[in-house]
């Protein structure tokens, strides 16, 4: 999560460019947000994203590969 400092030069996304940002439906977006697995903000009834917590969101999905088995067959 960025700190207020970082906040002045991070993003903020409405619903639309989230969903575009992350490559899925804005369906999608609701859901996560439902699930709390997406931090976001609300601006009155509005949804907003910080452009950091969706990275964040991207890496914690992130699968590491493991490089080449040592173990031969």
């Amino acid at each position: 999560m960025p700190t207020s400092n970082n906040r002045t030069t991070d993003r903020l996304h409405d619903i639309d460019s989230a969903a575009a940002y992350l490559r899925c439906g804005r369906r999608l977006v609701y859901r996560l947000v439902a699930e709390r697995r997406l931090t976001h903000t609300k601006a009155g009834r509005s949804l907003r994203f910080w452009q950091s917590d969706l990275d964040a969101y991207l890496d914690a999905g992130t699968v590491r590969s493991v490089g080449p088995s040592s173990t031969a067959v």
